[in-house]
């Protein structure tokens, strides 16, 4: 049910058009003054406010000024109620954001089709919004989930579909690789379109090989995946195996060329190799080296004894488990630039390792072993209170800084004391809960909306900032995005890199911030290398830039010197 606020001075004729506003089936509240009618505004966010101009505290106006100052509600519809005829009085309230204005006298009935007017008229803006939102969102995981030369699935749709078919399949199930043989010959001599060309027709030709409903992905270059569901035998396997490459090695038809293709497969089985994704590719792919040395238009099956590069992981992970003790980790920091002032006014926290043995190990390489063991708990936690402290000393050193940004991963969002253990963080620190922003990726999000939520409401009651981070790597549900109460939208480097010269990349990087703007949301933009990258984005009114144009990743006191370096040349007189 639609929520009215009335906010008057007349008790008696506001208890009788509430109640009337209520028999048209919206629920309606009261209240006398201005003051109040905003603070309930604020705490209940109606769907329309309707407020007399003469209030005992305060006019309309200033009631509609606020509003219109507010996040919150700057875009609730606002009905006047006014007893001055003129003109310029009217005109001064449509200028300062009223939908409607009702001189007296008027009757109830008048009041309540002008309010189901404004409501009509908001739901057809919102439709539209979430239109515009909602071809964007699909633009986004096409090109996230899609290939867009062959229009394959990629690598991250080929993994949620053999999930499926885990679940749905009552029998094994083959993963096979596939590497077109000398496609490098062909781009070199013929060219990259050539080669293009080819891979879209063998693509074509790869489909119509497989049974219906079976995935086929291209994972990279020439690299395609196959996932086959209910196979009765290996036999099967290897058959298909050799329909793909005897289908491949018809000619195909270039322009001015003929040319030939021969195939190599690699095959692993779910369950028997192993019941993990990444391990049967990796395992797949083992079986494809092994198939590409042998010779042309080769099938081979995984074996035991074949090399799987697992060891080192295990070697990680006990090297993980003593790394927070023995004090290998340091965080260092990366500066956000505000695109409108042109000051460094945030910093992103990340962790580094340094191993004594190893040296410096990648995040990409610890972060996924650190979620999948919980280690990232304790880890995360660290990073968590050495970025508060550190935000604090530069605060006392008026550095100009206005918050730091900590990743959360899914692991730690999901815990169940986090808004204890961030408020207890920022208790010790001293930080100001308004400095520090929390990131949390859209896959994490979307794992469990409702509880996303209710996570989020708890964290930003403490007072802090929230960012989706990742922003279109993922499928986010719009429905849900427009509830969650965030505050920035961190799009993803894939789309700022090498937007320049990507006409389609310009048109969702643009959608996007217009999309965020749209709902009142801060946005930065991450991976920007190029000064032109940053022009664009500054065309496009994105808020703030971040990537190595920047500034890299640095140690604290490196970052603390370039704060310090560009707020003095700032300061000095032209």
């Amino acid at each position: 049910m639609q929520k009215i606020l009335l906010i008057g001075s007349s008790k008696s004729q506001s208890s009788t058009t509430v109640q009337k506003i209520a028999a048209a089936g919206y629920a309606a509240d009261w209240v006398e003054t201005g003051t109040a009618g905003l603070e309930m505004a604020r705490a209940q966010n109606p769907n329309l406010v309707v407020c007399d101009w003469d209030l005992n505290d305060c006019n309309g106006h200033h009631v509609l000024k606020q509003m219109r100052q507010d996040l919150q509600l700057v875009v609730t519809p606002f009905i006047l109620l006014s007893s001055l005829y003129d003109h310029r009085h009217l005109r001064q309230t449509m200028q300062l954001g009223a939908d409607d204005c009702l001189l007296r006298p008027f009757s109830d009935e008048i009041l309540i089709a002008a309010i189901a007017a404004r409501l009509k008229h908001q739901d057809a803006i919102a439709n539209h919004y979430l239109s515009h939102l909602r071809l964007a969102a699909e633009h986004l995981n096409r090109l996230s989930y899609y290939d867009s030369l062959t229009k394959l699935p990629n690598h991250l749709l080929f993994e949620q579909r053999f999930i499926q078919l885990v679940k749905t399949s009552q029998q094994p199930i083959a993963l096979l690789s596939l590497s077109l043989d000398r496609l490098r010959q062909i781009n070199n001599i013929l060219g990259y379109p050539a080669g293009d060309s080819l891979l879209q027709s063998a693509s074509h030709r790869l489909q119509a090989c497989l049974p219906t409903g079976t995935t086929l992905a291209r994972l990279t270059g020439n690299q395609f995946a196959i996932a086959l569901g209910h196979v009765e035998h290996p036999g099967a396997v290897r058959k298909l195996a050799t329909e793909l490459m005897d289908g491949l090695s018809r000619p195909f038809s270039l322009p001015g060329h003929e040319v030939f293709l021969t195939a190599s497969v690699g095959v692993s089985m779910y369950p028997e190799n192993s019941q993990d994704l990444p391990v049967l590719m990796r395992q797949a792919d083992a079986a494809l080296e092994y198939a590409k040395r042998q010779k042309s238009n080769y099938c081979q099956f995984y074996q035991s004894d074949m090399a799987v590069a697992t060891e080192h992981q295990i070697r990680l992970e006990t090297w993980l488990r003593y790394a927070l003790e023995r004090d290998e980790f340091e965080v260092y920091y990366q500066p956000q630039l505000n695109l409108c002032n042109g000051h460094i006014e945030g910093v992103e926290a990340l962790i580094r390792w340094h191993h004594p043995e190893a040296g410096t190990i990648s995040p990409g390489q610890f972060i996924p072993l650190a979620e999948e063991t919980g280690l990232i708990i304790a880890i995360g936690q660290w990073v968590l209170e050495t970025a508060c402290r550190q935000a604090r000393q530069w605060q006392d050193m008026n550095l100009g800084l206005r918050h730091m940004s900590v990743n959360l991963s899914s692991v730690q969002f999901n815990q169940g004391n986090l808004g204890k253990q961030v408020a207890k963080t920022l208790f010790k620190s001293g930080l100001s809960p308004r400095v520090l922003e929390l990131e949390i990726t859209e896959t994490a999000l979307m794992q469990d909306a409702n509880a996303a939520i209710h996570t989020l409401n708890e964290l930003k009651n403490l007072g802090i900032r929230l960012a989706v981070d990742d922003f279109g790597t993922g499928y986010s549900s719009l429905s849900y995005l427009q509830k969650l109460p965030i505050d920035t939208l961190k799009i993803d480097n894939c789309f700022v890199r090498g937007v320049t010269t990507d006409p389609k990349n310009q048109i969702i990087l643009q959608s996007a911030i217009n999309m965020g703007h749209d709902l009142g949301l801060s946005i930065v933009a991450e991976g920007v290398e190029t000064a032109d990258e940053q022009s664009l984005l500054e065309i496009y009114q994105c808020d703030f830039a971040q990537g190595y144009l920047i500034g890299k990743p640095m140690p604290s006191q490196l970052l603390q010197t370039y704060l310090e370096k560009r707020r003095a040349r700032v300061s000095l007189p032209l």
